[in-house]
């Protein structure tokens, strides 16, 4: 065989493989966009749930107010374990006090191993000002919650990167630009839960698919993932979300604060001025 003839066979076979590497990226991007499409059932308690008994994550962020009893707002039972498993003991203490005068209000009585909220307790949390304190608390303390996150394990020149995400499909999957894994605390913990359960939804969708795996609270990228993140298909129909320190990322009004990585200071704060620099362009 001449070398000529040897060079052509070399670029056929090259060819045919980037043909065939287009081609499982054509099927994997149109098996993501018909998940996005899908409009089966795929339930996000049971990563909520899965999380909470393989991790040490919680679904409510207690704050020692009498507005704790929001809680039965998602659900008629408390197992008492919550309430043991709280990490600040004031906190702990605050809850139980104001559990047990709810107790004696007749707003909740015991079953078991539960906490039941009664009738009358219902009608107690849905009074529009008690909803209003409620979300208002629950707020504060998420906030509060993420400051303690992009803090912990910091180191003096460190600065915590987040994203926020806000429950599309698409766009939120871009977070993957910035890490390789995101914890569901921060989404499950989230005070707005339609957001949260959305997110999480999104979530189950991208596990079904193979994009992410979920061990322990932890969502993955897979190698499939990836290569969707990278395809033109999906650039082209999504819209990156951006990386910032969390008091930007905390400014998103109902967004859901993930972390991504951690970067130097000076970094961070340069990232930080052109992202200033590119939204002043933008006005």
């Amino acid at each position: 065989m001449s070398t000529m003839d040897e060079i052509t066979n070399e670029i056929k076979q090259k060819n045919q493989e980037i043909m065939q590497t287009i081609q499982q990226l054509q099927q994997i991007f149109s098996y993501f966009s018909k998940l996005a499409a899908d409009n089966e059932d795929n339930p996000s308690e049971n990563i909520i749930s899965q999380a909470l008994e393989k991790g040490s994550l919680s679904s409510f962020n207690f704050t020692g107010q009498v507005t704790d009893l929001s809680y039965f707002s998602q659900s008629d039972t408390m197992p008492l374990s919550a309430i043991k498993n709280i990490g600040d003991e004031n906190i702990k203490e605050a809850v139980k006090q104001n559990f047990d005068k709810a107790a004696q209000q007749g707003l909740i009585e015991l079953d078991g191993d539960n906490i039941r909220i009664t009738a009358k307790g219902k009608n107690y949390i849905n009074q529009p000002n008690f909803v209003k304190a409620a979300q208002a608390d629950q707020t504060a303390a998420y906030q509060k919650s993420i400051a303690k996150m992009a803090s912990a394990n910091t180191a003096e020149n460190e600065v915590q990167m987040c994203v926020a995400m806000r429950g599309n499909y698409m766009n939120d999957f871009t977070v993957f630009n910035h890490t390789n894994k995101i914890n569901l605390s921060s989404v499950i913990n989230h005070p707005d839960k339609k957001t949260a359960k959305q997110i999480l939804s999104n979530v189950k969708k991208w596990q079904k698919g193979g994009f992410v795996t979920v061990k322990d609270g932890v969502a993955t990228i897979t190698k499939s993932g990836k290569a969707v993140l990278a395809s033109a298909g999906f650039k082209a129909v999504s819209v990156p979300l951006t990386e910032g320190t969390v008091a930007a990322a905390g400014n998103v009004p109902g967004a859901v604060i993930v972390a991504t990585k951690k970067v130097v200071a000076a970094v961070a704060k340069a990232a930080k001025a052109v992202q200033s620099t590119t939204a002043a362009q933008k006005k």
